[in-house]
């Protein structure tokens, strides 16, 4: 019985102001289409029993009209293909209010595919294998359907849900309607236990594992390996499947303390020139920076090093006199770069969120040009 763990498609998410030159669309969202579509070519070739993805297929409650057609197009593959796929709820795809709906309704009716985004657990057997399925949920919710998850008779049993780890903020991602739970709450008894939430593959307990997500959403996701895991729960292996992905670098932190403008200059230089920034991500942080060294640094320099970057980020800790310390954040996009950095990380109900991006910054460069 081999299984393909997938989580934190995030499909529809787009950020920074570089346009994808062959489409016109921003290319973080681009990016993250062409991941899902690597991944359901990639599950074709290993043919798996069946796949789970443990939460935020979409990266809105809403997606776009361009993201829905996407994930549709993909899940007829697998559907075609006779390999079952069981989605749950994640935090970015649940709304807070219940009038609002599922997008998940509109994939009920295509075969072989499970949705499961209502509260408590759900049971759903296929074969040899019995799947409990834990939507995002209340937490007094989450922990009583937990609690209650007793093994069955199946031959091989998983379970899927998608949280946090209480009391280990490497697990949290600082979201809205983020859920943290104690690990003491994950059944020792069943197979396998796949995890949605964490962007990074780690192993949690003895049989529960983070697979990560598709693509990098942001810098804390610098240097990390995406993909999916590959388990056959027969062997007990599990085997990391690596997919293409955008390359992302974090820089620094570099101290600027007691240096001169000219040595700091030439070590952000020499740090820029260090790395292929062209298609890239690239951010430099820099610690511990007097307000009078900030302003004797060429910026601009920095930024026509990395033109061809898909974004820069200049991130500088400025020492305000003798105590107050100020974080500061200089990108490509000012206002309307920050608004898109923003908003990628929120969940937006009642409107499109591609709608709402477009409208924020039409009102931005209104507001810049008056």
């Amino acid at each position: 019985m081999r299984i393909a763990h997938i989580a934190d498609s995030h499909v529809g998410f787009s950020a920074y102001r570089r346009s994808d030159p062959e489409t016109g669309m921003n290319q973080r969202e681009v990016d993250v289409y062409r991941a899902f579509e690597d991944l359901v070519d990639s599950i074709l070739s290993k043919r798996p029993d069946v796949v789970l993805h443990s939460g935020d297929l979409f990266d809105s409650v809403r997606p776009s009209n361009r993201a829905l057609s996407v994930v549709l197009e993909q899940l007829l593959r697998l559907s075609e293909a006779k390999i079952p796929v069981v989605l749950i709820a994640g935090n970015h795809s649940t709304p807070r209010l219940k009038e609002t709906g599922s997008v998940f309704r509109l994939f009920e009716h295509i075969d072989g595919v499970h949705a499961f985004y209502t509260p408590g657990m759900h049971r759903l057997e296929l074969g040899d294998l019995a799947i409990a399925a834990f939507p995002h949920q209340d937490k007094d919710s989450m922990v009583e359907a937990l609690q209650n998850w007793k093994r069955g008779r199946s031959r091989y049993e998983v379970g899927m849900l998608h949280a946090g780890i209480q009391g280990l903020t490497r697990y949290s991602m600082g979201e809205a309607n983020e859920l943290n739970l104690p690990s003491s709450l994950l059944n020792l008894e069943v197979d396998y236990i796949a995890l949605g939430h964490f962007h990074d593959r780690e192993q949690i307990t003895e049989n529960a594992w983070y697979c990560g997500s598709l693509e990098r959403l942001s810098f804390a996701e610098a240097g990390q390996d995406k993909g999916y895991l590959l388990v056959d729960l027969e062997r007990g292996r599990k085997d990391f499947v690596k997919l293409p992905s955008r390359p992302m670098y974090s820089l620094g932190p570099f101290k600027a303390k007691g240096k001169e403008a000219a040595v700091l200059q030439d070590e952000l230089v020499s740090a820029l020139g260090s790395v292929p920034v062209e298609g890239s991500m690239v951010r430099l942080v820099v610690d511990d920076v007097p307000a009078a060294l900030y302003r004797s640094l060429d910026l601009n320099a920095l930024r026509a090093m990395a033109d061809k970057a898909v974004h820069l980020e200049l991130k500088f800790e400025i020492v305000q006199g003798t105590d107050a310390v100020q974080w500061r954040s200089t990108t490509f996009g000012s206002m309307d770069q920050e608004f898109q950095s923003y908003l990628s990380q929120v969940s937006v109900e009642g409107i499109d969120k591609e709608e709402l991006r477009r409208r924020g910054l039409e009102y931005l460069e209104k507001e810049d040009g008056e």
